[in-house]
């Protein structure tokens, strides 16, 4: 299945960039069914383990991190409870960025894990899921330092999916950024600045290019490479 769904919205690094200006709530479409209910779901277990409730706003991811954070010991004991925490977690951050930026769901087969967010201004594809249970299934080594560019841009499936000619722009900025720890890297909040971040090199990459900042791109765009 392929849905398209236009898509609004900080985190732990601060960089100075153009604010993102929020579409109204009329302007993004509402989520495969498939998806609202993974992501309520995300928003029920949330409630219930922390007594606070996600709006799908980023200024409240902090708390989708601190639920994941208690929720790698209990999936680490229980092996069954990962793809549930991954599915749920990882979809209610695709809505978070959806919202933020236009956007859609390619929901290939009916494994959440592999379902992407690809970008409609600029040509960026992403698997949340994928990061979330990156996140639930590292090593503890929570005091070492990560590197942004390497570890977004890298081949791993997590990693930004970008076209070569905007790699170099967006390594060149996230490079501007200090390490951060383990646990930061990892932290949703972490990663959609550093979405927000490859954003914005990328139009302005095409700007000084002389071309239009925002590609209107379409599902079409992405499926080249699909075997």
């Amino acid at each position: 299945m392929d849905t398209k769904q236009n898509g609004a919205g900080s985190s732990p690094i601060s960089l100075e960039r153009p604010a993102e200006p929020a579409p109204s709530a009329a302007a993004v479409a509402p989520p495969p069914p498939a998806v609202e209910d993974l992501a309520e779901g995300c928003v029920r277990f949330v409630e219930r383990a922390l007594g606070v409730r996600l709006d799908y706003r980023p200024e409240t991811l902090p708390v989708l991190d601190h639920y994941l954070a208690q929720a790698r010991g209990a999936t680490s004991e229980r092996v069954e409870a990962l793809a549930v925490v991954a599915h749920m977690a990882g979809v209610y951050f695709g809505e978070v960025i959806r919202r933020r930026h236009a956007s859609w769901w390619r929901m290939d087969g009916e494994d959440p894990t592999y379902w992407q967010l690809e970008f409609e201004s600029v040509y960026l594809a992403f698997s949340p899921v994928l990061f979330i249970r990156e996140a639930l299934t590292r090593g503890r080594a929570a005091e070492a330092a990560r590197d942004l560019t390497e570890d977004s841009l890298s081949g791993d499936p997590a990693a930004l999916e970008l076209e070569e000619e905007d790699r170099e722009a967006v390594a060149e900025r996230l490079a501007e950024l200090p390490q951060v720890s383990e646990d930061e890297y990892y932290a949703p909040s972490t990663r959609l600045e550093v979405i927000d971040i490859a954003v914005d090199a990328i139009r302005s990459r095409r700007l000084a290019a002389g071309e239009e900042t925002d590609a209107a791109l379409e599902p079409g765009d992405y499926e080249r490479g699909d075997g």
